[in-house]
This record gives structure tokens, C-alpha cells and sequence, in this order.
């Protein structure tokens, strides 16, 4: 048990370490959105991002699923490779076929969408190589790709800003990038076993709690491009780009925890109350700083262009505590084969969607938001309970 746990916690420390640095780079890239391209630009990248994010959703499944089965074989895994290569390719080609009507629908050039995706054609490829490290508990790799991704994304705004047309280079500077890691998180995965065999019903669970998870992450800054005028929708992305630092820091306790719960699921329950722990102390450490130093911090993220959103910041990061929360259950829920769990949260979610699309006003959205992620994080909390008494008796 004594080197279950040191593996635990040092897993948790190099994840933690690297999310941190990821975080930085994460930060110097709203730094520079910010500043360099104002708050108008930066809702229209922010958008585009989100847009490539939720077409390229079977990625995020795909990871999760790589995690829960882990490595096939060889023949099966090079079969995958191909299979993956060509969703990427399609997912590109729909963001093409339909970049017209996006185009007119988000008030921005076609072209645009053209170009952001394609990185979509590695990135489910990528985003497999990412859940088999993760499920060989290779967090020194992961970690190292982590901050690599991160690091060169800020290279690609800093290029792209100084260019007279800066969000169409940031696009195709982004799909380079993703390439590069894909190139390399490939290698890395070669050196990995295969891990033995799970149920279909599980893996499927695995791309469930997948789809959500990428959703909750995405839907509110697409709502609010459509809703809102270029400015305010501006405003809310870059309310969600600091906010979602508390989100952020659970997705890296949640993974380390599932994986954990994977090799050693006798010691479920002891994972689960340690990573709860650590992310309520950083997560009320965080909302701490953005009460007493709203505009400093939002000054130094976005600019001070940006002022506006402090008056929201302490609120906006209630909810995103409480999707935190939702976040390290839902890892729960992939690692116990825990369906009802995930059935919880998407009620919740569910009812996050129908608020946002009757607000108007960015300060509707982020009642919607708070409100809507205080309720999901209730329904998840006590369905988990409920389980726990029947699984944990």
C-alpha cells in the first residue's frame, strides 16, 4: 500500500507540476490574444477554437476510451491508426463542406473555419496516443506533451500577431503544431505494452463521460458568440479563460485518480477522498485570489480592456468550482463502470443548455452558467452518494 500511495502522489505531483506549466503557457496565450488583438478579435480565435473543439469531439472520446481499454495489440493498434486517421481527415471535410453557414451563423469569414480545422486530421490520432500514456501511468511523457502542446500554442499566437492577418496564420500555425505532437506522442507510444482487455460497455461509458466532458467545456462560449454582440461575447470567453483555471486544475487530479482507480480499483474510495481534498484546497485558493485581486489579475491575463468582467469573476468561479466537482466524478464514473452517474450530470447539463439559449446579456449567461453547474455538481454529488452507499456498504 506504501508504494501504491508514493506512486499516487508523485503521479500527482509531475501531472500537477506540468498542468501548472501548461497553465502558464494557457495564460500567456490569453495574454497575448488580449492585448495584441483586443477583445473583439479574441472572442472571434476563442470561438473558432471552441467551433474546431466540439467537431473535433471524438477526440476527447477517443481519449477516454484509450484510457479505459488501454494499447491494443499491434496489428489492432496499427488497424486503429488508419481508422483514426481517417475520422480526422472527415472531420476536416465537414468543417469545410459547412464552413459557409458557420461563416454567416458566427458573423466571421468562411475561411476561417477552413483553416482552423485542419488540425483536426491528426488529433484523434494524437488524442489516443494521449489515453494509452496516461493508462500506462507514463505521466513524465504525458506531462512533457502536456506542456509541450501549451508552449508551442503561445509561439503560434506570438507569430501569428505580428502578421497582417493574424487569426487566419494562427489557424494554420495551430494545425502544424498539433502535428509536430502527434509525430511525437506516436514514437512514445510505440515503447508502451498493450494492456489487457475491457468491457464494451465500459469503453462505451468512457466515450459517454467523454462527449460531456468536452461540451461542458465548450458549449457556454459558443452560446455566447451567437447570443452576444462580438464584444460582449468577447468579454464572456475571457471570463471563462480565467474562470476555467478551477475546472483545469480537477480535469489533472481526476485523471490521475482515474488511472489509479484502474490499477488498484480495491483502493477506489481512499483516490476519490484524497483528490477531493486536494481540489476543494486549490480550488477555494483560487476563488481567493480572484476576490482580492480581481483587476490586477484580469490586467495581467487579458488587459485591461478587460476590466469589465471583474465584477463577475468571484461568481463566475463558484460554478466553476462546482464543475470541478462534476469533472472528478465523472473520471469516477469512467473507472466503476458508474452509468447512473454520468446519466446525473448530463440532466444537469441538459438544463445548462436550455438557460443559455434564453439569455441575451452576458449577465444572464453567467447567472445561467453558475446556476446551471451548482445544480449539476448537486444531481452528481447525490447520485454519488446513493451509489457509494450501495457499492462502498
Amino acid at each position: 500500500m506504501i508504494s501504491q500511495l508514493k506512486k499516487f502522489w508523485l503521479d500527482n505531483a509531475i501531472y500537477g507540476v506540468a498542468t501548472l506549466g501548461s497553465g502558464i503557457f494557457n495564460w500567456l496565450y490569453a495574454v497575448l490574444l488580449g492585448h495584441r488583438l483586443g477583445p473583439s478579435l479574441y472572442g472571434v480565435v476563442t470561438t473558432l477554437n471552441n467551433v474546431v473543439a466540439i467537431v473535433t469531439l471524438p477526440a476527447s472520446v477517443v481519449t477516454l476510451m484509450a484510457i479505459r481499454a488501454g494499447k491494443p495489440s499491434g496489428p489492432q493498434w496499427r488497424r486503429w491508426r488508419l481508422v483514426y486517421g481517417i475520422t480526422g481527415l472527415a472531420l476536416w471535410g465537414s468543417l469545410v463542406a459547412f464552413s459557409g453557414p458557420l461563416g454567416r451563423a458566427l458573423k466571421m469569414p468562411s475561411i476561417f473555419f477552413v483553416v482552423f480545422g485542419l488540425s483536426a486530421w491528426p488529433m484523434v490520432d494524437y488524442a489516443a496516443n494521449l489515453g494509452y500514456v496516461a493508462r500506462a501511468r507514463r505521466y513524465r511523457w504525458l506531462g512533457g506533451l502536456t506542456v509541450m502542446g501549451s508552449a508551442l500554442s503561445v509561439i503560434d499566437v506570438w507569430l501569428a500577431s505580428y502578421t497582417r492577418h493574424p487569426v487566419l496564420l494562427l489557424g494554420a500555425f495551430q494545425a502544424v503544431s498539433v502535428g509536430m505532437l502527434w509525430g511525437l506522442s506516436s514514437w512514445i507510444v510505440r515503447a508502451i505494452l498493450p494492456s489487457g482487455p475491457s468491457t464494451k460497455r465500459s469503453v462505451a461509458l468512457s466515450g459517454a463521460v467523454g462527449v460531456l466532458q468536452t461540451l461542458t467545456g465548450l458549449t457556454d462560449g459558443v452560446v455566447a458568440k451567437a447570443q452576444l454582440t462580438q464584444k460582449m461575447a468577447g468579454f464572456y470567453n475571457g471570463l471563462a479563460t480565467i474562470g476555467q483555471s478551477i475546472p483545469y486544475a480537477a480535469a489533472s487530479l481526476a485523471l490521475v485518480m482515474m488511472t489509479a482507480m484502474l490499477e488498484h480499483p480495491e483502493e477506489s474510495r481512499r483516490w476519490l477522498k484524497y483528490t477531493l481534498g486536494v481540489y476543494l484546497g486549490l480550488g477555494m485558493t483560487i476563488e481567493g485570489v480572484f476576490g482580492l485581486v480581481p483587476q490586477q489579475l484580469v490586467g495581467w491575463a487579458l488587459g485591461s480592456s478587460f476590466h469589465p468582467i471583474t465584477t463577475w469573476l468571484v461568481f463566475y468561479g463558484v460554478g466553476m468550482l462546482a464543475l470541478g466537482m462534476v469533472l472528478i466524478f465523472l473520471a469516477e464514473a469512467v473507472a466503476r463502470s458508474w452509468w447512473l452517474l454520468w446519466m446525473a450530470s448530463s440532466v444537469g447539463f441538459v438544463v445548462w443548455v436550455i438557460w443559455l439559449v434564453h439569455s441575451h446579456s452576458l449577465p444572464h449567461l453567467v447567472h445561467a452558467t453558475v446556476w446551471s453547474l451548482v445544480g449539476m455538481a448537486v444531481l452528481t454529488v447525490g447520485m454519488r452518494m446513493g451509489l457509494g452507499y450501495a457499492h462502498d456498504a
